[in-house]
């Protein structure tokens, strides 16, 4: 009997041990190590999982707030594909610790044309701008010639030679949210202050992060501003997005450069749909203009 006492407790403290080993991290992630879904996941689901993974797909942990709109964006996806993969229908509900099938792309190479930005070929390939510059060792976008061959990143591969936006790097670090005519600068107008740009667009129009950091805010700002979204990039340096449709980021999400973080519309105090532009540092509102490519 005593034997037995004994045999039953090794027995549990190597379960212990394997699941502290390869415990799951505590945010979502693509996991690559097969071992983690097994400790974590009942026999049936991992087996399950197993079999559909493949060199076209990878597996997903879900967190605290996760929704098939946000992974598809994070992952740049649909949320239709995402959503249909995994037998379930784009509205339903996530939970934290759920296993999820994710579409996945290996990297693939891209010779430069005359004409190319670095923007558009990110557009093509499903990619954002700064992980398609960083894998490339790219600095300045402008210097983009013809017949480079560009690796171009797996879609939602991290990056993580990243770099902060400030006013001590290039001043033409941003990238512009919307292409579109700007229908007021920064400045005097009139007898009041214009903080900020005015780019002209269509509601549905996507707005895209000027650069990589932390949602601060996303929500109702005022009657002014409308629907708005505030983005910290370190140092100092925010920007932020107003007169939105729809806001597509939350509070506390990290976004990339060029990801799409909200909808163009004419909410708040605003004649017609368009997107209002600010550049601030710690806390003072700037010229953008100094700041975009």
């Amino acid at each position: 009997m005593f034997y037995k006492k004994v045999a039953v407790c090794l027995a549990l403290g190597s379960v212990l041990l394997f699941n502290s080993l390869f415990a799951l991290p505590a945010q979502g992630a693509v996991i690559d190590d097969l071992r983690q879904v097994a400790a974590a996941a009942a026999p049936e689901t991992y087996q399950e999982l197993a079999a559909r993974l493949n060199s076209y797909t990878r597996i997903y942990r879900v967190e605290e707030g996760d929704t098939f709109e946000g992974i598809a964006r994070r992952y740049q996806t649909e949320p239709e594909l995402l959503a249909a993969m995994n037998y379930m229908e784009p509205e339903a509900t996530l939970e934290p610790g759920q296993f999820l099938v994710l579409p996945y792309e290996r990297e693939r190479l891209y010779t430069v044309a005359a004409g190319d930005t670095l923007w558009a070929i990110a557009r093509r390939f499903g990619t954002s701008v700064e992980d398609l510059a960083a894998s490339n060792g790219i600095v300045d976008a402008k210097r983009l010639r013809p017949g480079t061959v560009l690796t171009v990143p797996a879609a939602g591969s991290v990056v993580t030679t990243t770099r902060p936006a400030s006013r001590s790097l290039n001043p033409v670090s941003l990238f512009w949210p919307l292409f579109g005519s700007i229908t007021s600068g920064f400045g005097w107008r009139d007898n009041e202050f214009h903080h900020g740009l005015d780019i002209a667009g269509r509601v549905g129009d996507y707005i895209r992060a000027a650069w990589s950091g932390i949602v601060t805010f996303s929500g109702w700002g005022n009657g002014i501003y409308g629907n708005m979204v505030k983005i910290d990039h370190g140092n100092g340096l925010e920007t932020v997005y107003a007169h939105n449709s729809r806001n597509l980021v939350k509070s506390g999400e990290y976004v990339r450069a060029g990801e799409v973080i909200a909808e163009v519309g004419a909410t708040g105090n605003a004649t017609g749909p368009h997107l209002h532009f600010e550049v601030r540092e710690k806390g003072r509102a700037v010229n953008p203009e100094g700041f975009l490519k």
